[in-house]
């Protein structure tokens, strides 16, 4: 059987039960003319005339009556089905721990162990910009964070630090600066630089880096992700600031990575709350998180 046969049937049963073509269309969120075609494709395809006009009206032939009872079990039954389904996925979203993560995080050396470990622990990934506040919201269970200073950050967090992330410079291929094998924040505060979004910590902490550096950044353009600034970078729009693991390093080829020296990092770790209460699951995949961080 096709795989429109089931909207056949749809058709068919609320033309059997209504006898009007309008109403049964309606109920079908079909046109018209779409549920003329869905009852002729089923009769073709059973080789019977199920409906028939006398006079002005609609009415079942015998085999229709005949199936009609039918046809309305095989509806329900595909209703009961998907509500089955839909409360198993329901079930299992609550079971799935909340992991947020940094935006594009699939560039991140980390992401590999992620997905291995995603067979194994059910979890939903959510990236977000400030994974750290999504956390202490509530909103998350586990966060994929990079910090500058364990200092920085409140007493209720717990951390299993899995690497070191530096800053990097990425300018056009035609600017002169890309000839330099590293460079100093100082070198660049000539450039137009192309930020995240003012309100993001990272963008918050490249500006902090960059009046350290004895300078205030001009920022011309103010972006949602790294990727989108990669992106203009090569269009000769003006050099960005990143994370290296957060950009991809298969670069367009009019685009030159830069280390800054002296260099810039931030602490790489997964966080969660010390006095939260846990369940089994999420248990779990913290201490397989830690347990890998240990190897």
């Amino acid at each position: 059987m096709s795989a429109l046969d089931f909207k056949q049937i749809i058709a068919f049963v609320n033309l059997g039960n209504t006898l009007d073509y309008q109403l049964a269309a309606k109920k079908s969120a079909l046109t018209v003319d779409e549920l003329v075609k869905e009852i002729k494709n089923l009769e073709q395809e059973l080789v019977v005339p199920l409906i028939r006009a006398n006079g002005g009206a609609v009415e079942l032939t015998a085999i229709g009556k005949t199936i009609l009872p039918l046809a309305e079990q095989t509806v329900q039954g595909q209703a009961q089905l998907l509500t089955t389904v839909a409360d198993y996925k329901k079930k299992e979203a609550q079971q799935a721990v909340k992991l947020t993560v940094l935006p594009a995080f699939a560039n991140y050396a980390i992401a590999p162990l992620i997905e291995q470990l995603s067979q194994q622990h059910k979890m939903t990934i959510i990236e977000d910009n400030n994974p750290l506040t999504s956390l202490q919201e509530g909103q998350s269970d586990i966060a994929f964070i990079s910090y500058p200073d364990a200092d920085q950050l409140s007493d209720d967090i717990e951390l299993i630090t899995v690497g070191t992330d530096r800053l990097a410079a990425y300018v056009p291929a035609r600017n002169p600066i890309s000839q330099h094998s590293t460079l100093s924040l100082e070198d660049l505060k000539a450039e137009k630089f192309l930020t995240l979004n003012h309100q993001t910590p990272f963008a918050k902490f490249v500006q902090q880096v960059c009046s350290a550096a004895g300078f205030e950044l001009y920022s011309v353009f103010e972006g949602e992700r790294g990727q989108t600034l990669v992106n203009m970078v090569a269009l000769g729009m003006g050099v960005t600031l990143l994370m290296e693991q957060s950009v991809s390093n298969k670069l367009d080829s009019k685009v030159v990575k830069i280390q800054i020296e002296p260099a810039i990092t931030q602490q790489l770790a997964f966080a969660r709350l010390k006095d939260a209460e846990r369940t089994p699951e999420q248990e779990a995949l913290w201490q397989a998180l830690k347990d890998s961080a240990k190897n």
